[in-house]
This record gives C-alpha cells, sequence and structure tokens, in this order.
C-alpha cells in the first residue's frame, strides 16, 4: 500500500509533467471576442494569436455611462514555463492599479483542451485564474484575496461575432 508521501511525490509529478505539457499553442480556445452582459453591466474581453509565439488581450468593463476599468494582457513564454502578465487601469487609462513596472503575473499550471489555470506569483500566490471554454462561451473565474480575505470573480462571456 503506497504511504502518503508517495502518493504526494507521485501527485506533484503528475502536476508538474501536466503543466509541462501546456503551451502557448495549447490556449487556441481563448481567441475572439467574449462579451457579457448582466442588467446594464457590460463587459468585453479580446483575445489573439500574436507575434513572437504569444497571446494578446485587452479587456473593459463598464455600465451603460461611463467604463469603470481596462485591462491589458499578455501570455508569454518565460523561463520554461507560460506567464499570464496583466495590468489594469481606471476608464479613462489615466491610472494605472499596478505599480509603474510590476504588472500582476500568474504562472500557468495546468490546462486541457477547453481550460486553463493560472497560479498568482509574488504579492498574489494563493490566487488564481481560470478560463473554461464551453461551447460558444467563456467562462473566467478569479480566486483572488483582498486583505487577506478570499473572494472570487465569475464572469460567463458570450462570444461574439465581432
Amino acid at each position: 500500500m503506497p504511504t502518503a508521501a508517495t502518493l504526494f511525490v507521485a501527485f506533484a509529478i503528475i502536476s508538474s509533467t501536466a503543466a509541462a505539457a501546456c503551451d502557448i499553442a495549447d490556449l487556441g480556445f481563448l481567441e475572439g471576442v467574449w462579451r457579457s452582459e448582466q442588467g446594464n453591466h457590460h463587459g468585453e474581453e479580446r483575445w489573439i494569436r500574436a507575434a513572437a509565439n504569444t497571446w494578446a488581450g485587452a479587456a473593459w468593463e463598464g455600465n451603460d455611462s461611463v467604463v469603470s476599468f481596462a485591462e491589458a494582457m499578455s501570455i508569454v513564454p518565460h523561463d520554461g514555463t507560460v506567464e499570464l502578465h496583466l495590468r489594469h487601469f481606471d476608464g479613462a487609462l489615466n491610472h494605472a492599479w499596478e505599480e509603474k513596472d510590476q504588472p500582476m503575473i500568474f504562472r500557468l499550471a495546468r490546462c486541457d483542451a477547453s481550460s486553463v489555470v493560472f497560479d498568482g506569483t509574488g504579492e498574489k500566490t494563493g490566487e488564481h485564474i481560470t478560463y473554461r471554454r464551453l461551447g460558444d462561451r467563456l467562462e473566467f473565474t478569479g480566486d483572488f484575496l483582498r486583505k487577506g480575505a478570499p473572494f472570487q470573480v465569475v464572469l460567463q462571456m458570450q462570444k461574439s461575432g465581432a
């Protein structure tokens, strides 16, 4: 009968193998324009395969009268892994939420044909971002920490023809 330590080591090997098997090319399910609407709250996220083996993304959210924030994102190979870099701005792009030279960085933890999980690094350790493609829908789940307390953001986005 395997010991707990043996099972832990086996799980760690399987997990690292799964992460290593994920590559930029495996994230094609993200491509497109994705829109969300809840009442007068609207949002849009766009992903394209960019040059140099990267993905470029942009997003915004707001209501009928104002854009509350904009987000710039990239998914890039880095030191043998894949990272999601993102930076938020106020709706007028006057102020970045993150430090000038320090975007939030999430490292690819695992993926399959229709989903990807990124784990936070640095100050974002313990946080996770998940994208899951469900037909013509893309689900974003952010498991974040605010002042040490966990909170979750879930967005259901519909593929747009734009």
